[in-house]
């Protein structure tokens, strides 16, 4: 089966702009009705849609962490190491978008409760900022979400609640959930400002705000306001907040956030920046506070201990009457304080690590992470272990919003938080391990040296434990009273490691949706789009154009084009004014008998040249062009032509008369027969030859064959044989002996013998008289011939008879056939003759 040569591209084949451009311009009504209904679509959407705003600020962060390092005080030397770590940036931006930090601005700005005023003539209108009313909600008890409470203002002190919907949200304030209710509620009442609304589905209380308010600037306005769960405006916040750093090596981020009110983006981005910088000044205090404790509590075990020495040495040296230690004795004793105070500070550290150990096993279990009452710890490498489970558990705490317990991503997030416990427990025992060992290796250098202790004298052994005890206590005192100090004056220090660069304020001049110019491109290019989806799609696009159409899609040579011709008749004079516009012959009318009339329009006007002139002869030169390749493909110059269309209006019939009178008044005797039996068109006015056509000779009511021949009128080498309707069979006739001989006769009589037969897409008459033909001519006709009807053109035809097979291209444009330029090679004023149909 031969493939269609319609869906595929050679690589001789160009694009033909000029056919893509004529289609448009062919529907450009449809174009422009298109256009025009979007883009009014879009201007309608300008002037209702909310305009949105955009908002942004810029924070700095010191990626070092400096500033949240409480020991790298600019006032005091040294440190105490609280989590010397580097920032992770992206974890920064984690945070800023972190559903927990979020949701404690909007319970801070209580953006759970939106403002409403409606009018008469607008449409309902948030309000923010200034309002005649504040809600302030219990949070503590259920609230309705999604339903208006209408509020009418009675007076300065007072005012109404109505409440009517059939589907809300009830909150459930002990796990976070709600409840959707599908039911009809009716509430109303009067209340006074100030006094506690409540009922089973809400409590919250209605206060005039601080600020004044002038009533009369709501007057003939509805007022209402509307509770939205906390946790979807949460969602809604995070969806459209970003934030980002400005450049990849750069620690200054800038946070977006968009809205149809500016100051309430801008409210909303102060207090999300002012949390974000208070919330690790808090977690520095709060790391501060547990080493204070720590420390306060062992300086209290220390005074203790270093009070009753320091009177026990007191005692000692009256009682024993010593004073002074021997030299080996002093020695002993230099050497003996640093190891103890180093003792005693692993002893301590070991302490330490034991009590994180203990708060993290009593806190393992529970939905938050509390941080250990030790932390600030000198090991990186467990102060990194913390924070990373501290931001697992606040993971956790988020996902509880979305997700329930025996969620797979939540189960994957308990086995993090397990793991990630158990890494910290084993770094924390490894850390006592460590200390131990370093503890046994200086009780080691003290045993050794107890030893040379022992040969000393009594007296001076027992001064010189005292003393050494004594020593021993009063070095961890101040020790520990100077890391109380730097830990204080370090929690006291303000400054935070992230600094707000640019306040929050409005983007640009005006709002950045709609987009006027952007949706109103849009509009056009949807409005071109949806005619060229048509076109693609719907419209009969496989509608011949161009001669280059048939080339491509047809292996049948075309032997020539049909120039398009306009028959209509023209003004035969046309007046070419220059600069005026008038009708000359209602002038000529109204000035009868004027010469000097006459004589301006002989001087200032002249006839045109005809354009039906110049457009019948270049039909007549492609007429004659068809006769010229007729003679090239067939050296005989004489012989039997059949012409047929796969569908009628392809100018068939019009092709064998002028194709007729064309060889006819070259000289060649032509004879036009009409073939087709069962809507006969080779003349009109059929009445003046009724009963004297083929037909009638085909069926035996005439005897001779001149009988249905007639002359033409005009070209005296031109004969034609014109037929009538048959009701019988029409296969029969033109299949019959009787109609070979016909042909057979004609041919001896005349140089060219022309067939006029029915379409061949509708019936198969033309094919019972192929083997008669010479030269088999298919018409093929602008805007009427399809692609697709070319191959059912060559499927008809014979194997051996394509090779006698050509196209006429009819009705082609100019720039489709060698005469269409606009001058040609001369003139002829020889009568043309172009006709339709033949007249009798």
């Amino acid at each position: 089966m031969k493939e269609k040569k319609n869906n595929q591209v050679n690589a001789q084949q160009e694009i033909n702009l000029k056919l893509f451009f004529r289609k448009i311009y062919k529907n450009k009504m449809f174009f422009m009705a298109s256009i025009g209904l979007f883009v009014l679509l879009a201007l309608i959407y300008i002037a209702v849609a909310t305009p949105i705003y955009e908002v942004s600020t810029s924070v700095l962060i010191d990626s070092k962490g400096r500033n949240r390092v409480l020991g790298d005080s600019e006032y005091v030397e040294g440190g105490v190491s609280l989590i010397e770590m580097e920032k992770n940036l992206y974890n920064e931006i984690g945070i800023l978008k972190s559903f927990s930090l979020i949701r404690q601005t909007i319970e801070d700005l209580s953006f759970d409760v939106s403002y409403y005023t409606k009018s008469f003539l607008s449409s309902e209108e948030e309000k923010y900022g200034y309002f005649p009313f504040e809600v302030f909600l219990d949070r503590s008890k259920p609230q309705l979400y999604g339903v208006p409470f209408e509020i009418e203002l009675l007076s300065d002190d007072s005012y109404r609640l109505n409440i009517e919907g059939d589907e809300f949200g009830v909150s459930n304030p002990l796990n976070g959930s709600v409840r959707d209710v599908e039911r009809s509620f009716d509430f109303s009442g009067e209340y006074k400002f100030g006094d506690t609304v409540e009922h089973e589905y809400f409590t919250f209380t209605l206060n005039r705000p601080e600020y004044s308010v002038n009533d009369e600037d709501f007057d003939g306005d509805d007022l209402s306001f509307v509770i939205n769960n906390i946790e979807g405006v949460t969602k809604n916040y995070m969806g459209k907040l970003e934030a980002d750093n400005i450049d990849i090596q750069a620690s200054i981020f800038k946070i977006v956030s968009s809205g149809p009110i500016v100051s309430k983006e801008v409210d909303f981005l102060k207090k999300l920046t002012q949390n974000y910088v208070q919330n690790e000044l808090s977690s520095r205090t709060e790391i501060a506070a547990g080493k204070e404790a720590f420390i306060r509590n062992q300086l209290r075990v220390i005074s203790d201990s270093l009070n009753k020495f320091e009177v026990k040495l007191e005692a000692f040296k009256r009682d024993k009457k010593a004073v002074d230690l021997g030299a080996t004795a002093s020695n002993a004793l230099d050497q003996t304080n640093n190891l103890q105070v180093e003792a005693a500070k692993i002893k301590m550290n070991i302490n330490y690590y034991n009590s994180i150990i203990r708060s993290v096993k009593s806190n393992r279990n529970k939905d938050e992470f509390i941080m250990p009452s030790g932390i600030g710890l000198e090991d990186p490498m467990i102060n990194q272990n913390i924070l990373a489970l501290k931001e697992l558990y606040a993971e956790r705490s988020r996902k509880k919003f979305y997700v329930t317990s025996n969620n797979e991503e939540m189960t994957i997030l308990n086995g993090q938080i397990k793991e990630s416990t158990e890494l910290l427990l084993n770094n924390l025992r490894s850390a006592v391990r460590s200390s131990q060992a370093a503890l046994g290796g200086i009780t080691s250098q003290l045993s050794n040296i107890d030893e040379q202790i022992s040969s000393l004298p009594t007296r001076e052994i027992q001064l010189l434990n005292i003393e050494r005890q004594n020593t021993l206590y009063e070095n961890l005192y101040k020790y520990l009273s100077q890391e109380l100090a730097k830990t204080g004056i370090a929690r006291a220090e303000s400054t935070s490691d992230t600094r707000i660069l640019d306040e929050a304020r409005m983007v640009g001049n005006g709002p950045v949706a709609p987009q006027k110019s952007l949706l109103l491109a849009l509009a056009v290019v949807l409005g071109m789009l949806i005619p060229l989806g048509w076109m693609i799609f719907f419209s009969p696009d496989d509608t011949i154009e161009n001669v280059q159409q048939v080339m491509a899609n047809s292996d049948m040579p075309i032997i020539a084009s049909i120039v398009h011709y306009d028959n209509e008749p023209k003004k035969k004079r046309e007046l070419v004014v220059p600069f005026l516009d008038f009708d000359i012959e209602k002038w000529v009318r109204k000035i009868k008998g004027s010469e000097k009339l006459f004589d301006f329009v002989d001087q200032n006007f002249k006839p045109a040249e005809s354009d039906s002139e110049v457009a019948l002869w270049k039909l007549k030169e492609s007429f004659r062009d068809l006769s010229t390749n007729l003679k090239l493909v067939n050296s005989a110059d004489k012989g039997v032509i059949g012409i047929t269309s796969i569908l009628p209006e392809e100018g068939k019939t019009y092709s064998a008369i002028n194709l007729g009178i064309t060889l006819a008044e070259a000289g060649k005797k032509t004879i036009i027969i009409d073939a087709d039996l069962r809507n006969p068109s080779l003349v009109k006015g059929v009445r003046k030859i009724k009963g004297k056509g083929l037909s009638n000779y085909l069926m035996g009511e005439l005897s001779s064959l001149n009988e249905v021949i007639h002359s033409h009128e005009k070209v005296k080498n031109l004969k034609f044989i014109p037929s009538e309707i048959v009701d019988g069979n029409v296969h029969e006739l033109l299949s019959s002996d009787k109609m070979k001989s016909v042909v057979e006769k004609l041919k001896q009589e005349y140089d060219y013998v022309i067939l006029d037969t029915p379409a061949v897409g509708l019936v198969s008459d033309f094919l019972l008289l192929l083997d008669v033909m010479d030269i088999n001519l298919f018409v093929v006709r602008r805007n009427i011939s399809k692609v697709e009807f070319l191959e059912d053109l060559e499927n008809l035809i014979p194997r051996d008879k394509k090779k006698k097979s050509y196209i006429i291209f009819n009705d082609a444009l100019k720039e489709d056939h060698k005469y269409g330029y606009e001058a040609k090679y001369g003139l002829n004023k020889e009568k043309q003759l172009v006709d339709k149909s033949f007249s009798v």
